[in-house]
């Protein structure tokens, strides 16, 4: 459990502060990516994250979305980082903005397929989205029910540009 390894987070009282690094991410340890840090409560997990997933052997060229990391908590569900290069959206910009990659309503139908694990998200589907803006960055925010989802019915989805990735 996080509580038992990670530090307190400086962000959310109760909670522990998982900081990406280098000797834990491939993105980061190819220089394709910033620094992040994601909050979790004391009772979630680090899942493993195979090798074919991470994008391990191709970074920092890979053309496929590839699975940072992933926690987990049996009662709340499942979190991942996932990368999406944006050369895959056909942006060819060195540091799109959420911007140059596309509005709100139509960013999700390219990589829906990437936060389902399967199939792209129908319209009704999307029960929420939101554009807003958190340290400096601007943001897209989804809420989708997906009952054909691998990963799950219920998926929140909050995306963002980092260099040439999208990060969900």
């Amino acid at each position: 459990m996080v509580g038992a390894y990670l530090p307190e987070s400086f962000e959310e009282e109760g909670f522990y502060q998982f900081s990406a690094d280098s000797s834990k991410t491939p993105a980061l340890r190819a220089g394709a990516l910033d620094r992040y840090s994601v909050s979790f409560p004391p009772r979630w997990k680090e899942l493993p994250v195979s090798n074919a997933k991470s994008g391990n052997y191709c970074q920092p060229r890979c053309d496929e979305a590839t699975t940072e990391v992933g926690f987990s908590d049996p009662a709340q569900g499942t979190l991942q980082i996932i990368i999406i290069p944006t050369t895959k959206l056909l942006i060819s910009k060195k540091f799109p903005s959420m911007g140059d990659v596309g509005t709100i309503s139509n960013v999700i139908n390219a990589i829906s397929p990437a936060i389902t694990g399967s199939v792209a998200a129908e319209e009704e589907e999307i029960l929420d989205k939101e554009e807003f803006t958190e340290k400096g960055r601007v943001y897209y925010q989804y809420e989708l029910l997906t009952p054909f989802a691998e990963t799950g019915l219920h998926n929140i989805a909050k995306i963002t540009t980092s260099q040439v990735r999208l990060i969900n």
